[in-house]
C-alpha cells in the first residue's frame, strides 16, 4: 500500500463521501468527463463515484505529474483513463453528462466541438476560469469552484503553501532558507499561502503583484513590494504562483541572480518559459531528478530549476493531503448539484456560476465527520 493510502485510511473523508452519494444515487447512471491530475490521491477520489453508480472517463492534465500506479488503480477501478494530448477527445467521445476541468482544456475542446451533451461543467484553476472569461456565449453553466472558500482558502493557500516548503528539501536536501531572500510572485490565495509558509522557515519575503489591491493587502499583511527587476536580482528562490503563461522569459533571464531557484507551483508548466532558458543556457547539468543547472549570460550564471517547471507540489505530491481531499470531494459533490439541479437544463444559467453554497457545507460537513470533530452550535441569546 502506498503512503498516500495509507495517509488517505488515516483521513477517511472519501468513505463518508461514499455513503451520503450512494443514499442520493443521483450519480446513477451518469457519465463523468473528468481533465485533472492523475496522481495518487485522485485515485481514491473514483470509488465513491464509482460505487454510486456513475461511469468516469478521465483525460491527464499534465503527463509529468501523472502516476502510472494511480492510472493503473483506476482502471482497476471501472474507470475509462486517456493519456496523451488526444484524451480530451477521447474522454468526450464518450459523451459525458458533466465535465470537470484543470484550466479549461476539456471544456475548451467540447465548446469547439459544437455538440450539445453536456449539462454542466466546473472548472478548478484560476487560469482556467481566466480562459472561461475569455469566452463568448458559453452554450452550458459552468461552476467556478476555484474562487469558492474550501478551494481558496484551504487547498489554494494551505495546501500549496504546505506542499511548497515540504518539495524545498527534496528540491536543495542542504539549504537552509532561514534569513535567505525570497520572492512570491503573485499574491492570490496560492501566492499568500505561499509567502506565509516560507516566512515560518525565517525567510524574508518580498512580493510582486501588478494587481494594485493585493499590492496594499501584501503591504498590510507585512510583506515588501518590489519590482520584477529587483527580486530576480536579489532572491535565492523565485516562487512563481500567478498562473500567468510565460511570465519569466528571455529578457527576464539577464536580471538573475547567480545561484537563483525558480520554483513554479502555478498551474501552467509554461509559467517559467523553459524553452526560452533551455535556448539561452550555455551549458546544462541535471543536479538531481527534479533539479537542473543552466547557466547563462558571458558571466556563466547558474540558474537553477525545479521540475522543469511544473507545479512542484503536485509533482513531488508534497504537503498534507488533507486540503487536497477536501478540494475532490469539493468537486465531486458539485458534479452532483449539476446533475441534480441541471438535469431538465435552465435552472443554472449559461456561462459562470458561483460554487452553490450548499456544496461547500455539504463537503465541509463531511470533512469534519472524517477528520472526528465535533460540531458546535452556537447559542442564541
Amino acid at each position: 500500500m502506498s503512503e498516500a493510502s495509507i495517509n488517505c485510511k488515516r483521513f477517511p473523508i472519501f468513505e463518508v463521501l461514499a455513503k451520503r452519494l450512494a443514499e442520493r444515487k443521483i450519480f446513477a447512471g451518469a457519465k463523468i468527463g473528468w481533465h485533472c491530475h492523475l496522481t495518487e490521491l485522485t485515485a481514491p477520489a473514483i470509488q465513491p463515484l464509482m460505487a454510486a453508480g456513475a461511469e468516469v472517463f478521465l483525460s491527464e492534465c499534465n503527463s509529468q505529474t501523472t502516476s502510472s500506479n494511480a492510472v493503473e488503480q483506476m482502471r482497476n477501478f471501472g474507470a475509462q483513463v486517456y493519456l496523451g494530448k488526444d484524451s480530451c477527445s477521447q474522454v468526450l467521445s464518450h459523451q459525458p453528462n458533466v465535465l470537470s476541468d484543470t484550466g479549461f482544456d476539456l471544456i475548451a475542446k467540447y465548446l469547439a466541438s459544437d455538440k450539445d451533451f453536456a449539462l454542466g461543467a466546473c472548472e478548478i484553476t484560476t487560469s482556467g476560469i481566466n480562459r472561461l472569461r475569455e469566452q463568448k456565449d458559453v452554450p452550458l453553466p459552468v461552476v467556478n469552484i476555484n474562487s469558492g472558500q474550501l478551494k481558496s482558502r484551504i487547498e489554494n493557500f494551505h495546501g500549496v503553501g504546505d506542499g511548497l516548503v515540504e518539495a524545498l528539501p527534496l528540491l536543495l536536501a542542504e539549504k537552509n532558507w532561514q534569513g535567505k531572500v525570497v520572492t512570491v510572485c503573485g499574491y492570490g490565495q496560492v501566492g499568500s499561502g505561499c509567502a506565509l509558509y516560507l516566512q515560518k522557515l525565517g525567510a524574508k519575503i518580498q512580493i510582486v503583484e501588478s494587481d494594485p489591491i493585493k499590492q496594499l493587502i501584501a503591504h498590510y499583511d507585512g510583506y515588501k513590494i518590489t519590482s520584477m527587476e529587483s527580486a530576480l536580482a536579489s532572491s535565492e528562490l523565485f516562487v512563481s504562483a500567478t498562473g500567468a503563461n510565460k511570465l519569466l522569459g528571455k529578457e527576464s533571464f539577464q536580471y538573475l541572480r547567480p545561484g537563483i531557484l525558480l520554483v513554479n507551483v502555478g498551474h501552467f508548466a509554461e509559467e517559467i518559459d523553459v524553452e526560452a532558458l533551455k535556448q539561452s543556457a550555455n551549458s546544462h547539468r541535471a543536479l538531481s531528478q527534479h533539479v537542473d543547472e543552466y547557466s547563462v549570460g558571458v558571466e556563466n550564471k547558474p540558474i537553477l530549476l525545479a521540475c522543469q517547471g511544473h507545479p512542484v507540489n503536485v509533482v513531488l505530491l508534497t504537503g498534507s493531503i488533507e486540503p487536497t481531499l477536501i478540494h475532490l470531494t469539493t468537486e465531486i459533490l458539485c458534479l452532483e448539484a449539476l446533475i441534480s439541479t441541471n438535469s431538465n437544463r435552465g435552472k443554472l444559467a449559461n456561462g459562470e456560476n458561483p460554487i452553490p453554497p450548499s456544496v461547500e457545507r455539504e463537503a465541509s460537513l463531511t470533512a469534519l465527520e472524517a477528520l472526528k470533530l465535533a460540531r458546535s452550535k452556537m447559542s442564541r441569546h
